[in-house]
This record gives C-alpha cells, sequence and structure tokens, in this order.
C-alpha cells in the first residue's frame, strides 16, 4: 500500500504542476490578438475548469499528502489578477449620496414580447422604474410579437428620459436611454454585419462624459450548438463528441477572430476623443479573462472587479455559466455596488449595474 501511494502522490505532483501551468498559460493567452491566434481565445475560455482543477488539488492534498499542498497554491499565485478578475472579493460599501447609476442590459429583443396580463410589457416597465441615470441597450430593437421601439421611447420619455437611437440602416443599433443631457452621437466604424458599438457624449457636472455602448460579434450559437455543447458536457464519451467538438470550436474561432480588432476599435477611439470621464459597457460575448476586457483594462477599470462580488453571472441560460456584460471606468470615476440584477428574468441576460461617483484625480 505505502508503494501504491508513492506512486500516487508522484503522479499527482506531476498533474498538479501540469493543472499549475495550464492556468498561467490560459491566463496569459488572454493577451494574444485572437485575430492572429483565434484558437488562444477558445482556450481561455477554460479558465474557470483550470482553476476548479487547481482547486481540487488543495481538497486532494489536504486528504492524501498536506505537505504537498503549496503546489496548486503556488500555481493560482501566478495567476491571482486573472482570478481576482473572474471572481472579485470586496468590502460592501454603501452607495454615496449623489452618486450616478447605470444600467448595461442586453434585452434580446426587449424580452422578446413577454407581455403581462395588464397589457404591458414588465421589461419596458423595469425600465423605466429602474430609477437609472443611464441605461446602455443592447439588442433593443423589438421582434414583431414585441412592443415597438416607439412605444418603448414614449413609455421612457415619459420617465424623464432622453432617446439616443442611431437609425443608420443597421440590422441591431444598439442606443441609451439617459437623464443626462446628450450632447452627441455616433458610431464607431469596425468590421461587423449586424453588431456595433456607439459612442455618446452626455453632460455632466459641466463635464463631458464619453459612454461608448457596445455588442461585440457574437457567437451565432443556434439552439442545436447549444444543444450540442450540453451534449459534450455531460456525456464526453460518445461517439459524435469530437465532431461535434470541431465544428463549436471552428465557429467560435470565426466570432473571436471578429472581436478583437472591434475592442481595439474601441479603445483607440477612446484615446483619440480625448475625454477624461469615460465609461465603456456592454454585452462584450467574452468572460472577464479574456482579451477584450484584457485590452480595455489597460487603461480603464472593472467596475465588477472595483465593487462587485463573487462571479456576477449575467448570461442566465441553463448551461452557460458566464459574465459577458461589462462596464469600465476612467480614473475620473469610482464605482459601486456593482452587481447583477437577477430579478429581471425576461431575457437570457441580466442587466448589469453600478453606481458611479466622480472620483478625478
Amino acid at each position: 500500500m505505502e508503494w501504491l501511494k508513492r506512486i500516487l502522490v508522484q503522479l499527482a505532483i506531476g498533474a498538479n504542476v501540469m493543472a499549475a501551468l495550464l492556468l498561467l498559460a490560459c491566463s496569459l493567452c488572454s493577451g494574444l490578438n485572437p485575430a492572429e491566434y483565434p484558437r488562444a481565445a477558445i482556450f481561455v475560455l477554460g479558465f474557470p475548469l483550470l482553476l476548479l482543477l487547481n482547486l481540487a488539488f488543495v481538497a486532494f492534498w489536504l486528504v492524501f499528502s498536506i505537505r504537498y499542498v503549496w503546489l496548486p497554491f503556488v500555481g493560482m499565485l501566478f495567476s491571482v489578477s486573472y482570478i481576482y478578475d473572474y471572481c472579485p472579493v470586496n468590502w460592501p460599501s454603501g452607495r454615496p449620496e449623489g452618486a450616478l447609476k447605470l444600467i448595461t442590459y442586453n434585452t434580446e429583443f426587449l424580452g422578446n414580447g413577454e407581455k403581462a396580463e395588464d397589457g404591458h410589457y414588465p421589461l419596458v416597465e423595469y425600465l423605466a422604474a429602474s430609477g437609472a441615470d443611464i441605461i446602455c441597450i443592447q439588442e433593443g430593437v423589438a421582434q414583431s410579437k414585441g412592443p415597438s421601439a416607439a412605444y418603448a421611447d414614449s413609455v421612457m420619455e415619459a420617465a424623464g428620459y432622453h432617446i439616443l437611437r442611431l437609425k443608420d440602416g443597421k440590422a441591431e443599433p444598439q442606443f441609451i436611454y439617459s437623464r443626462l443631457p446628450i450632447l452627441s452621437a455616433r458610431r464607431i466604424s469596425y468590421e461587423s454585419s449586424t453588431n456595433g458599438s456607439v459612442a455618446v457624449e452626455l453632460l455632466y457636472d459641466g463635464d463631458t462624459v464619453l459612454v461608448v455602448n457596445n455588442h461585440f460579434e457574437s457567437y451565432k450559437l443556434t439552439p442545436e450548438d447549444k444543444e450540442r455543447y450540453k451534449e459534450i458536457i455531460k456525456e464526453p464519451e460518445k461517439e459524435d463528441t469530437e465532431s461535434n467538438s470541431r465544428a463549436l470550436v471552428r465557429k467560435m474561432a470565426v466570432a473571436s477572430r471578429v472581436r478583437g480588432p472591434q475592442a481595439d476599435s474601441v479603445l483607440n477611439y477612446i484615446r483619440e476623443s480625448g475625454r477624461e470621464a469615460v465609461l465603456v459597457c456592454g454585452d462584450f460575448n467574452e468572460p472577464p479573462v479574456s482579451y477584450s476586457c484584457r485590452r480595455m483594462g489597460t487603461e480603464l477599470t472593472s467596475a465588477f472587479r472595483q465593487s462587485g462580488n463573487g462571479l456576477g453571472l449575467s448570461y442566465n441560460q441553463k448551461g452557460f455559466y458566464f459574465r459577458i456584460d461589462h462596464i469600465f471606468v476612467s480614473d475620473y470615476w469610482r464605482t459601486y455596488d456593482t452587481h447583477v440584477d437577477k430579478s429581471a428574468m425576461w431575457s437570457d441576460h441580466y442587466p448589469l449595474v453600478t453606481y458611479l461617483k466622480k472620483h478625478k484625480k
């Protein structure tokens, strides 16, 4: 038995070192541009699984040989910043008086037409009653069965919002409801047939605030694709798993290749604008450890990292547990109580909420 235990421990040491190196490699791959390394972007999606594997090794060593428990901790130490991006822990702080409330929400075409018994649309009513100063919407053009844009705008206008929609022929334009005066708006130019980014300037406390509302390239997974993904996770030993996996990887790599330059275009636009008060938000279609988030984080601060807690899962479909909606802010701001509002159940996303206070250095 001692001989078998020694062999098991030696094998576990090797496996643990490999798991730690893969976690670090996964973290570093988030810095590779998907336009040049699209499969690296797919590898980065495995970050939470590799993190769980390293945590499993902690439990393993506590049971079998406690003197090696430092191995997974050392591995995670080299990726601690990325781990904190994925699952931050912050001391709860109150919302300061006069703070602005910002919501970013992929509404899945205004809730796919879900209607209450009184004839009202609960998602639109939620937005009107939110008390938010700035609401950034993605997938906000209703389908034929849902509320029209004119109806939603009339409700929001009655609630005291200015409305910004760019009518430039885009199939799915992003738009903004704002209680702050709107000074200007334009679309940021980059490759995409359906997704996009809108830059809006608002007036706040005598300053011009640049808000960029994004919906970066979607994976465009069909219901069949999602079912294949679930089957791969549940039954990896099935005969068609390999072919299904390859098909999904190819499809996801195509979207990743497009999404990288989109993030670069937004960051370049922000640099060229020269604005100090900057807010960037939207559906990035990428988790916190990813190229898009890492690029934004080079010059801006993640609101969830600064004042959020836990995983903050914003995509609410079963089997797809990710935070792909994000808010980034410049040093002009300090964020408070960033959270996912899980009471809003009308879309395949939850809204991401943060509170902002001027904090210019």
